[in-house]
């Protein structure tokens, strides 16, 4: 089994890119408040693009995994991180819709609706990020080898770059 510092630094690692992922939503936001909608659209294809490589690579490398050691017995089973997966790409796909409606001029109401969108996924996004914190990272941590931990880091495709 993994040492526990070495489970600390896998799950340490992996809820880095939670952190990665919220500045990455927050510079969209930012562009948004200055009304910037190419800047805004730019900045949220980047955010859902590194979401989905995220999230595509706790689908193959993390969750099953986690079922195999039990997890679908706990009160976090894969058919509940598979569907928020399901739900946070549809927020972010809607979210980039919006941002197309709008066009090139910011009207107060269409852009407050953009933020309020915003909201319900920055909601999903703070209950899943809770459930993989509290739940899904240290059970793996726990229970899987270090050389595990490391091949799971090391097959990322998304591992939290800026470029």
């Amino acid at each position: 089994m993994s040492s526990a510092a070495g489970g600390s630094d896998f799950a340490a690692a992996m809820m880095g890119l939670h952190e990665r992922l919220d500045a990455l939503l927050f510079a969209h936001q930012r562009a948004l408040l200055d009304r910037d909608l190419p800047r805004a659209r730019v900045t949220l294809a980047a955010y859902g693009e590194a979401l989905a490589a995220h999230v595509a690579d706790e689908e193959e490398h993390v969750l099953p995994r986690y079922r195999a050691l039990g997890g679908d017995a706990t009160d976090a089973p894969t058919k509940l991180f598979l569907g928020e997966h399901g739900n946070l790409r549809a927020f972010v796909a809607d979210c980039a819709q919006r941002l197309v409606a709008l066009g090139e001029r910011v009207d107060d109401r269409a852009l407050l609706e953009v933020l309020d969108r915003e909201a319900t996924l920055k909601n999903l996004l703070l209950h899943h990020d809770l459930r993989e914190r509290n739940l899904l990272y240290p059970f793996l941590a726990a229970r899987l080898p270090a050389a595990e931990q490391a091949a799971i880091l090391a097959a990322r495709r998304w591992a939290g770059g800026r470029g």
